[in-house]
């Protein structure tokens, strides 16, 4: 049977929806309320599949009640229509946030009846569990709601902030930090053009904290390639850590971690209410690095690009961090593209890329334009240079190329290295270095010169 509650301070208008709800139909149960609060505590008590509540009462308004019972979980799929007198006004927003399902006029009757009718004839269920409601105070659950937008509010305001990524994992951090102290913070963004993998606090290693972040979802995506930033080290995540996987319709988004928490359960409901809000800013974060991977790298070897490789470049000099680049060109390489046409010549721009990017693990890999790559090392050590120079050349000689041309050929690179000064700009850094490109080339080819 059908249990509906209708919600006025009017005693006439509580009869007449009243007899209007009989009309409809005979077989349901009528309970009825004098209040805002009065509804509210019947409400609870009564659990009603339908409620109709008048828009404008003394204590609380219908949108009010409502706001309070779509709060609770059991009157989520509760049908609640407000009525409204023809001189209210009801903002169209205020009225869909308020969780109402319809709004009906008090107008003329048979208006009214058409209106209840439809309304009654939806399917709408309040949950009957036997667990006892959590209800209590009204101004309780409205502050929790609050409460619950102020951190939104905080979270999403992190959105102006996209371009750092690094800066908004740590307000996060921050932000939690507010609900209980916690030893270590790490977050995982899963994107598929890149997995990164933020960790502040105790050191952990790398590929256990990957492999770690990983277990915890259910259909991780693979992207083209990681990125660690923070602390990183000898220790492995503890297996009490809280974690949260962020999900946008099945998508998983990424993953917050945290360990030694003071507080669990204070800092488990905090992230739990903040779902909606993790899920737009993940959103947002790993949208941007696509868009961002896309315009930075070069479509043919997955590289860096001109422009990219430059801003690192321009970027390391800025630090005043001691570099090194290397400007490398594959030599004789118009006769390839002559000889075995356009396609071949771009397998080898692949697989020379590929080489450069796995052999340097201490700087940034770009293709400067043609058949000519630029390496920025994040060092000037000139034995850790030449170390990494003499790979690549090995590398490139001894690839079985023969696979590629069908005929026995070698490529090989000729390369130009040159040192920042700490006053060099980056413009005469590129030069020096392509001049001993240009010396290498000259002496023979197949060797870099610094």
């Amino acid at each position: 049977m059908k249990k509906v509650l209708i919600v006025d301070d009017s005693k006439f208008w509580r009869l007449v929806i009243g007899d209007i709800v009989r009309e409809i139909e005979s077989n349901i149960e009528i309970v009825f309320a004098e209040s805002g609060t009065d509804g509210f505590q019947k409400a609870l008590k009564y659990k009603p599949d339908y409620l109709i509540v008048d828009y404008n009462m003394p204590d609380l308004s219908g949108l009010y009640l409502s706001v309070v019972l779509r709060e609770m979980d059991e009157f989520k799929d509760t049908g609640i229509a407000i009525l409204t007198a023809s001189s209210d006004v009801v903002n169209q927003l205020w009225a869909e946030r308020s969780g109402a399902n319809v709004f009906i006029r008090k107008e003329k009757k048979e208006e009214i009846e058409k209106n209840i009718r439809s309304f009654l004839e939806s399917p709408h269920k309040t949950s009957k569990s036997e667990v006892e409601s959590e209800g209590g105070n009204i101004f309780q659950i409205v502050e929790k709601r609050l409460k619950r937008e102020i951190l939104e509010k905080e979270i999403l305001s992190y959105l102006r902030f996209t371009r750092d990524e690094r800066y908004v994992v740590s307000l996060l951090g921050i932000l939690f930090r507010y609900f209980s102290k916690f030893t270590s913070f790490r977050v995982l963004l899963l994107s598929t053009s890149e997995g990164r993998i933020y960790s502040f606090g105790k050191p952990v290693r790398r590929e256990t904290l990957k492999q770690f972040f990983l277990a915890k979802m259910e259909k991780p995506i693979s992207p083209s390639l990681w990125s660690f930033h923070g602390v990183f080290g000898d220790n492995v995540p503890s297996e009490e850590a809280l974690h949260m996987v962020v999900k946008d319709e099945g998508e998983e988004l990424g993953v917050l971690l945290f360990e030694e928490i003071e507080n669990r359960y204070l800092l488990k409901s905090v992230i739990e209410e903040a779902a909606s809000s993790l899920r737009i800013l993940f959103r947002n974060l790993n949208d941007f690095r696509d868009y961002m991977v896309a315009s930075e790298t070069d479509a043919l070897t997955g590289l860096l690009n001109k422009r990219a490789i430059t801003k690192v470049l321009e970027d390391s000099l800025k630090k005043n961090t001691d570099v090194a680049i290397a400007m490398m060109d594959i030599d004789d390489f118009k006769k390839i593209n002559d000889v075995f046409g356009h396609p071949v010549g771009d397998e080898v721009l692949k697989i020379v890329g590929k080489i450069l990017k796995e052999s340097v693990m201490n700087g940034k890999v770009g293709r400067y334009g043609g058949e000519e790559f630029i390496i920025v090392f994040e060092t000037n050590d000139r034995n850790s240079v030449e170390e990494t120079m003499n790979e690549i050349m090995g590398k490139v000689r001894s690839f079985d190329w023969k696979k590629i041309f069908g005929v026995e050929r070698k490529v090989t690179l000729s390369g130009g290295v040159a040192f920042s000064n700490g006053t060099i700009s980056p413009a005469a850094l590129v030069e020096e270095a392509d001049k001993k490109l240009y010396i290498a080339k000259r002496s023979g080819k197949d060797r870099f010169v610094i």
